[in-house]
């Protein structure tokens, strides 16, 4: 019996490592959509007048369609799709957003990925523009993803439909501690109304979740002529990152639950022989070279592993 469970467990354990190896692992997700239209000369939100507010309504109720979508599409499970048409507090921002950067899967460990999106306006640099004259920088997103993400390897990816997404994907290229990456948007700014309509939030969220959900789709963004271009940019250690695999001790763990203390040996031969990385150069010359393609030739579109696809125009 032992002879013929021992090769089955091994075959087994093969295949989930082969699985790790090539699928997305686990990922969760937070929209955020402010639905205000017009800001005030200091850049804050203001109330819509009416005549506008069903329109609004209508171009917010489809962003959140459009990205509740996205999540079931690509199975990654929702934290939560919040609305607010008076805008959200700092306080309150920052309580939902840690609550969700600490989130783990069932068993204990967390995600793989956390997907965060966010429509609304921002200021010329890029801030989010809050409820009372606050404001949240990309520093202190990251403050907070360090604080809970500590020496995990998870992934923040940041999708950003707003007017002035551009500084945080140029300012996201800098970091160097972290797997983040920032999706954003560029609309045109003039536009011949003869022509085509101008565009406005929401038709990027629209155009980027049917290109990463149908298959056959024919959204070209690097079409000339489009009024809404896309842009993203990834940290410097982007193409470092590799999915949590079972260690040697985890194996070493379940073979001493399931086999008998004969064949221990056998577990620290395969951990020794997995140990010696005799091509440990080649893999830091390739590490090397990965990120500098990532850095000077960055590609039109990036495969995330999740099922999605990070563009440009």
């Amino acid at each position: 019996m032992f002879l013929i469970v021992l090769p089955l467990e091994s075959m087994a354990h093969g295949l989930f490592h082969e699985l790790g190896n090539c699928l997305g692992g686990t990922s969760v997700g937070y929209a955020i959509v402010i639905p205000t239209n017009f800001c005030s000369p200091d850049g804050q939100p203001t109330l819509l007048p009416p005549e506008h507010v069903q329109e609004l309504n209508l171009r917010s109720t489809g962003m959140l369609n459009a990205i509740q979508r996205f999540f079931a599409y690509h199975m990654i499970e929702t934290y939560g799709c919040d609305y607010s048409t008076s805008g959200l507090s700092f306080d309150t921002l920052h309580s939902k957003l840690k609550a969700f950067l600490e989130l783990r899967t069932v068993d204990g460990p967390r995600h793989d990925t956390y997907v965060l999106y966010y429509s609304g306006h921002t200021h010329g640099s890029g801030e989010w523009a809050l409820a009372g004259g606050d404001i949240l920088r990309l520093d202190t997103l990251l403050e907070w993803w360090r604080e809970k993400n500590g020496s995990f390897c998870s992934r923040l990816i940041i999708i950003l439909d707003s007017e002035n997404s551009t500084p945080w994907v140029k300012e996201v290229r800098k970091i160097n501690d972290q797997y983040v990456a920032v999706q954003g948007a560029e609309l045109a700014k003039t536009v011949d109304i003869e022509e085509a309509d101008p565009p406005q939030l929401g038709d990027f969220t629209r155009d980027w979740v049917e290109y990463n959900c149908n298959s056959t789709n024919n959204i070209c963004w690097t079409e000339k002529g489009r009024t809404v271009r896309a842009v993203y940019g990834v940290s410097k250690r982007w193409s470092d990152y590799t999915l949590h695999l079972p260690t040697g001790s985890d194996v070493a763990k379940h073979w001493m639950l399931h086999f008998p203390r004969v064949t221990y040996p056998l577990v620290h031969l395969a951990n020794w022989l997995c140990g010696l990385n005799l091509f440990w150069v080649c893999k830091a010359c390739f590490r090397c070279l990965k990120r500098l393609k990532m850095s000077w030739f960055l590609p039109t579109v990036l495969d995330t592993g999740q099922g999605f696809k990070l563009v440009k125009s």
